[in-house]
């Protein structure tokens, strides 16, 4: 029987047990020593092993459970010629939008000093102002971005957008490329991460971006970890450039006990649980594009290896 791998021991468990009923003509297995590889016609994963995917002759889509796809991209060792696709999960979109709009509402409300006060048990009064005193501006306006904007300006904030190329139609205001990036800094109170991680995005946020954000500016990371050089960060924050990061990606995850992340007073560390893939929600479209993809068919949200998202 054709075998479907599915490769990603922290997902939800009911994926291969979703996947199983809606593909009752395949085999879904979840051991990759235990395939046999000319069976293997498509791999959903999530971080799959070093080199492992190459071994599979008759593969024919790679799914990720996920947006971002840096990951698998990091393998110099991925089968030539097969498609890979991202998942555009609505249910991980919500979460996405929930969790920064959580963020922004915080940070505009000043509630790490109100935290702060309270653990020095001080009474220290924030006057509280409208959403619309603050500008958030993101970077990357893909479908998180765009749907986290979204949610933005249904109460009130200003956002302004920026990417590496024009977009149109949009209900906020937004800036393009490198020419635009200082402008668009000009008027963000809070920045919010979201571009994926590429060579051209590596180390994004480096001592340069940040010598030009506002003063007192915040900043959320929910992209990934090496979008931000993190010494340049620390000292962006310690300087008083930055009063506080929210960080919910690391170059190294878990976050290692000993990082001075989680001594910094001026971060928030989360552990990377601003959204996850949810197979009540993202198990169709998963199906619909292994479908596709054995019957020869162009599966949707195929992922450009030269640009790298």
């Amino acid at each position: 029987m054709p075998t479907i791998l599915f490769h990603s021991p922290q997902s939800d468990k009911a994926w291969p047990v979703e996947l199983q009923k809606a593909l009752s003509d395949h085999r879904i297995a979840t051991d990759i020593d235990a395939v046999d590889p000319a069976d293997v016609v498509a791999a959903v994963v999530w971080n799959p092993p070093h080199g492992r995917l190459r071994g599979f002759p008759n593969l024919r889509l790679i799914q990720v459970l996920g947006a971002g796809v840096d990951r698998l991209l990091r393998e110099d060792s991925l089968p030539d010629g097969v498609p890979i696709a991202r998942l555009v999960d609505p249910g991980l979109t919500q979460r996405m939008s929930e969790y920064v709009l959580m963020h922004c509402l915080a940070l505009h409300r000043r509630m790490p000093e109100i935290q702060r006060a309270h653990d020095e048990r001080q009474w220290r009064y924030l006057h509280p102002r409208p959403p619309a005193e603050s500008s958030v501006g993101i970077l990357g306006l893909g479908v998180l971005g765009l749907a986290a904007a979204q949610a933005l300006i249904s109460i009130g904030f200003n956002v302004v957008g920026w990417s590496r190329s024009r977009k149109s139609g949009l209900a906020f205001a937004s800036f393009a490329g490198e020419s635009e990036l200082e402008e668009f800094k000009r008027r963000a109170d809070i920045l919010v991460l979201l571009l994926p991680l590429t060579p051209l995005t590596a180390d994004f946020v480096d001592a340069r971006f940040l010598a030009t954000v506002k003063h007192d500016a915040a900043l959320i990371n929910v992209g990934r970890g090496a979008l931000v050089v993190e010494d340049d960060l620390i000292a962006a924050l310690d300087s008083g450039r930055l009063r506080h990061a929210v960080l919910d990606v690391f170059r190294t995850e878990p976050l290692p006990t000993e990082h001075r992340f989680w001594r910094h007073p001026a971060i928030t560390v989360t552990p990377h649980n601003s959204s996850a893939t949810n197979p009540a929600t993202a198990v169709a479209q998963v199906v619909d594009n292994l479908r596709r993809a054995l019957a020869g068919q162009r599966p949707s949200n195929l992922v450009d290896r030269t640009i790298g998202y």
